[in-house]
């Protein structure tokens, strides 16, 4: 089916995921109602016995982390309030490292890792917690590692009006780990590079350095 461009936004960017465009009709209660009742007719299928007292409450712990922690992102109304910090400066390269936890989006399993985001200021910074916010509201959705990257450049660079951002992010990603071929120790690599971090080559081997330093 053909989408209408989207107009970007920090909390849509230019690389959308896949969500329906028109409202979710269901409040959060409804949705853990709902999720929950699917849920335990999978495990039923499955041959679990939803009466051991280990497994009864199980459908409603899976609804409640879908709809309440694992993908707030679905929902551009959960962006993040950011702050920002006024700095007058030369330019300078600013580095963080943030953890996050998303889901694959074709086995809905984890992939674990690390955001390492960088950007050139010169007449604001983004406060540290407000970075980390950001990159936990992309995580909190089914995703690619490849798109989550991208959304995270993407969206710094339209709250920063500018395009000299740089992200890679390093993730392992239980779909490999958990199953098909099960391997335990290859982490996915995806990287980002806009502006300058792009065109510089010093400026890209120091986001770099600072990656390997980290």
């Amino acid at each position: 089916m053909h989408r209408p461009p989207i107009l970007a936004s920090p909390a849509m960017t230019h690389f959308p995921s896949p969500i329906l465009s028109k409202p979710c009709l269901f409040s959060d209660e409804e949705k853990i109602r709902l999720i929950a009742n699917h849920f335990r007719e999978i495990m039923n299928i499955l041959g679990l016995d939803i009466m051991d007292e280990s497994l009864s409450k199980t459908p409603e712990r899976v609804a409640k982390m879908y709809v309440k922690e694992a993908f707030t992102g679905l929902n551009e109304l959960n962006f993040p309030d950011m702050s920002f910090i006024k700095w007058e400066s030369l330019p300078q390269m600013v580095f963080i490292k943030v953890s996050f936890t998303s889901f694959c989006e074709h086995h809905f399993v984890p992939m674990n890792g690390f955001a390492h985001i960088a950007y050139l200021a010169d007449n604001q910074l983004i406060g540290l917690s407000s970075t980390l916010r950001l990159v936990r509201f992309f995580a909190s959705r089914p995703q690619l590692q490849e798109r989550l990257t991208a959304q995270i450049a993407d969206s710094l660079a339209i709250l920063l009006n500018k395009q000299d951002v740089a992200v890679s992010i390093h993730a392992v990603h239980e779909c490999v780990r958990a199953r098909g071929i099960q391997d335990q120790g290859s982490p996915m690599i995806t990287n980002v590079l806009r502006g300058d971090f792009n065109t510089d080559e010093r400026l890209r081997g120091e986001f770099f350095e600072a990656i390997s330093r980290a």
